[in-house]
């Protein structure tokens, strides 16, 4: 099936790893134009050399989602080098410790509130200010689950997410009458290094039923996940305007 992607400029925050790297590369796989934001400029250089190798064009750029300017600057620069952007991916996130929310500091609050939600909020101001006057363009932001339900010793993450489902309806209605489309998606447990950094920490809650695993009997791929993205990147989502696609393996429908 074509997914009508060929040629089309994508911006990835957070695309260095796990899910924003598969979905890099789904992209590029699809034809599209690259441009990756992360933090980390090692997992950014290894995600550039990969994205060469499919044959794709991909721009690079060492961006922390939580600052505005560097956010706004990081799109003018993509906006100048490629022509514009089409597609959108807001995906950026990090954990913190699992901690009873007695026992969860000011600055693990800040900093996960600061990168997975306000991160968000950043991108999607910086992308609709470019794509609204066009009248034409694709957002797409990664929430999770957790943003229909609860998990103990994760507040600050979980408002995070709930938050971002705000922002995907909010701002789909704003722009229900342009050509521009926002949407999220919403993974559940799924096998990247952020999923394995989770599971490290102690966790106060280990008998809580969020932990008991999926019904599908296995973790998500990352590429299972970009698929995801990749439909509602694309005119075959044409309808699908301030929706929340859960891809979770069954946990939501317990």
């Amino acid at each position: 099936m074509d997914l009508e992607l060929g040629g089309k400029v994508v911006v990835i925050c957070g695309g260095a790893r796990g899910i924003g790297r598969a979905c890099a590369e789904a992209f590029a796989r699809e034809g599209a134009r690259l441009a990756i934001f992360d933090w980390n400029g090692v997992d950014l250089a290894e995600t550039e050399t990969a994205i060469r190798a499919l044959g794709a064009e991909v721009l690079v750029r060492q961006v922390d989602v939580s600052d505005a300017e560097a956010m706004d600057a990081g799109h003018v620069h993509v906006i100048e080098k490629l022509g514009g952007i089409d597609v959108a991916l807001n995906n950026a996130a990090i954990n913190s410790p699992l901690r009873a929310i007695e026992d969860t500091t000011e600055l693990d609050w800040d900093r996960v509130i600061s990168i997975n939600l306000k991160g968000v909020w950043l991108g999607v101001r910086a992308q609709v200010r470019h794509m609204k006057p066009r009248n034409q363009g694709v957002i797409i932001n990664t929430t999770s689950n957790v943003a229909f339900a609860g998990s103990p010793g994760a507040a600050a993450y979980v408002a995070a997410k709930h938050g971002i489902v705000g922002i995907t309806r909010s701002v789909a209605l704003e722009l229900a009458t342009t050509r521009v489309r926002i949407n999220s998606v919403a993974p559940g447990w799924v096998q990247t290094s952020l999923g394995k950094e989770t599971r490290a920490f102690k966790d106060p809650f280990a008998d809580a039923v969020i932990r008991k695993g999926l019904p599908i009997g296995r973790l998500g791929q990352p590429s299972e996940v970009a698929d995801a993205v990749l439909w509602l990147a694309s005119p075959r989502s044409s309808f699908a305007l301030g929706s929340t696609l859960v891809v979770d393996g069954g946990f939501l429908a317990q």
